[in-house]
């Protein structure tokens, strides 16, 4: 399995998911089931795996039915492609039970958490960083990643990409821009597809927080002489210029919220914060699928599927404003016989420049005609009470 890895990486392997992999089969793959020839290998022995790693209290910890799937999926790509080489005759982790997995709903910080949160970085070296995710839903790595030649302060927008991910050391690679090996991290595409080369928008109160932390990484730089500082053209970066430890700004973020005193999150929800954001606004769902460089909208829609009650409500309230129905029609006709036939008393005729049919009940600015912006306008008890 590992000379399986080994080809992945050489194909392209995008680093984050070879570390999965070889967590997969390092950790549990080879202890369990490694004394087998691959030949050997039946379904009930992947079955047999899979329930061992989500119950035995042995290990450091059982693992989640999501986890579990995993592991499987990591399994199933490898047999498959040792059958594909004809090492084997069939993938035995085909047709497996799997545990159900629904995907969790995500529960961010309300608007005045967040925004006490932001308020409490007032001061902090790192408080750019974290009002960018927030704002703009970035992963992570792809904030880490973030270079100032991708970012465009007087056109109010980024471009993604790279992202910075966590390494161990056979994930490590060559910097491309100082040529060194970094311990922690290295560069890579970002995660999926789509979300490489994406455009994504900044509002002004992000921007400003972005001119700021320039100013200041600017009078910070100077301060290094003899070629010290190792300039990789970060927008995040340690002092020195280098990359930061992604891991070092999880553990960051959690230490800043325990000192505000706010409810425990995760670094990423931020990005899911802003995504509910968004959705919260009447953002289409589709253009949130694209800011968060999501591979498919169904992804989009499962995991915010629960914020979408009240956006799903006002859509139907537009579209059925679309379709024009009999009883509007009538009730339309009502409010005109009621205006047209109001007359100031001792008068045989409306008075001079008083609006007419539907006009009477709908705003000047609309349209003539039986239609209105909002077939509740068209209500009889609306047009007496205007």
């Amino acid at each position: 399995m590992l000379a399986w890895l080994q080809a992945k990486i050489s194909n392209g392997l995008r680093p984050t998911t070879a570390r999965s992999y070889r967590q997969h089969i390092e950790q549990y793959a080879v202890p369990i089931m490694g004394s087998k020839r691959l030949r050997d290998v039946q379904p009930g022995d992947i079955e047999r795996l899979l329930r061992t790693i989500a119950s035995d209290p042995d290990r450091s910890r059982p693992l989640g039915p999501a986890t579990v799937r995993r592991v499987h999926a990591t399994l199933r790509s490898a047999f498959a492609s040792a059958k594909r080489k004809r090492l084997i005759a069939y993938n035995p982790c085909v047709d497996i039970d799997l545990p159900t997995a629904p995907r969790p709903k995500v529960q961010p910080w309300e608007p005045a958490e967040l925004g006490a949160f932001l308020d409490s970085l007032t001061g902090d070296r790192d408080s750019a960083l974290f009002e960018l995710i927030a704002s703009t839903g970035l992963r992570r790595g792809e904030a880490l990643g973030l270079r100032w030649v991708d970012v465009d302060l007087a056109g109010s927008y980024l471009t993604v990409r790279l992202q910075l991910v966590q390494t161990d050391a056979a994930g490590r690679s060559q910097c491309p821009f100082c040529g060194e090996t970094h311990t922690e991290s290295a560069f890579a595409k970002p995660k999926t597809a789509s979300g490489e080369a994406r455009r994504v928008d900044l509002d002004d109160r992000t921007v400003g927080a972005l001119i700021a932390h320039r100013l200041q990484q600017d009078a910070q730089r100077v301060q290094w002489t003899g070629g010290a500082y190792r300039d990789h053209g970060l927008v995040f970066a340690r002092r020195g210029g280098t990359p930061y430890p992604p891991e070092r700004i999880t553990k960051r973020f959690s230490q800043l919220v325990r000192a505000a005193g706010l409810r425990p999150v995760r670094l990423h929800d931020l990005r899911h914060g802003a995504a509910s954001l968004r959705l919260a606004s009447g953002t289409d769902i589709a253009v949130v699928s694209q800011l968060l460089g999501h591979s498919s909208i169904s992804i989009t829609a499962d995991t915010y599927s629960h914020l979408l009650a009240g956006v799903g409500k006002e859509a139907a309230e537009r579209a059925s404003a679309l379709v024009p129905r009999a009883s509007d029609l009538l009730a339309v006709d009502r409010c005109d016989h009621s205006v047209t036939n109001s007359v100031p008393e001792g008068s045989s005729k409306p008075t001079p420049g008083s609006p007419k049919g539907p006009l009477a009940c709908s705003s000047a600015s609309a349209p003539p005609g039986t239609r209105t912006p909002n077939p509740r306008i068209k209500s009889p008890l609306l047009c007496q009470l205007s």
